[in-house]
């Protein structure tokens, strides 16, 4: 199955978008899963960013606009309409404020984290792979809103075909302004399943157990070490992990579908 690049750099002056972001993550870009420091420090920079937004400001208006066109052209594509999620929101929020605190426009942070990555770390209960577009604005004019971007979109087969995606179920965007720039992300995803309570972050035996024990059978739950990681130098369990269950694709196929990524308690 082929995937666009994640690392998709802009450079028209005046409005660029980044090449859509698919839900698999790059092999072995983040990194390694021994590393706890680096997915700590991350995990706290996306909600700092929340926080922020990177030093512009969150136009949750055009936000809530996006997902309305959205579904606008969702419907008139024959596909269903998306329910925003709350989670979807927060790593939406957390990579809009990092683009411009940073300055980049990527999928792929400057550490190696993807889309997925983002979502894995902000929410805490949901089992789901999400796919990312992102629309870029700057230069001199009047603020330009969300259907700005959906004309971009439009013009980019690939950002069309992901918003436009049937599977999709959920979806949320968020838009950070600037003084000279304005950064829309959004987010699809199709949950395929909800722990019963949150996971934490820093998670103890008990509670890992027990987000393992809350998932049907059928999904085969298990802990890895995350997705588009790698193990690293580890002397025993990596301090770095992942919940992970399994969707059935056909008769004998499954894909597996990431979820909560936490630090096992002494890990970090």
């Amino acid at each position: 199955m082929s995937r666009p690049s994640r690392r998709t750099a802009l450079a028209t002056a005046l409005a660029a978008v980044a090449a859509p972001a698919a839900a698999e993550a790059i092999r072995d870009a983040a990194p390694p899963a021994s590393d706890a420091a680096a997915w700590s420090a991350y995990e706290g920079r996306l909600r700092d960013r929340i926080a922020d937004a990177g030093g512009g400001r969150f136009d949750d208006a055009a936000a809530r606009e996006a997902l309305v066109l959205s579904n606008a052209a969702r419907t008139a594509a024959g596909a269903p309409a998306l329910a925003w999620h709350d989670d979807l929101e927060k790593a939406a929020r957390a990579h809009a404020g990092d683009l411009a605190r940073r300055g980049y426009v990527e999928h792929l942070s400057p550490e190696g984290f993807d889309p997925s990555h983002r979502f894995w770390l902000l929410s805490r209960r949901v089992i789901g792979s999400p796919s990312e577009n992102i629309g870029y604005h700057s230069g001199p004019g009047s603020p330009v809103g969300a259907r700005h971007f959906m004309d971009q979109w439009r013009k980019s087969p690939g950002h069309w075909r992901n918003m436009l995606r049937a599977s999709h179920t959920h979806g949320a965007f968020a838009m950070v302004r600037g003084p000279r720039q304005a950064v829309l992300v959004g987010l699809y995803v199709n949950p395929l399943a909800e722990l019963a309570e949150p996971l934490p972050f820093h998670a103890r035996g008990q509670e890992i157990g027990r987000a393992i024990r809350s998932l049907p059978p059928e999904a085969r739950p298990r802990l890895s070490v995350p997705q588009g990681s790698r193990l690293g130098e580890v002397d025993g369990t990596p301090p770095v992990m992942q919940l992970t269950a399994v969707r059935l694709v056909e008769v004998g196929r499954f894909d597996v579908i990431g979820g909560p990524i936490f630090l096992a308690a002494g890990g970090a």
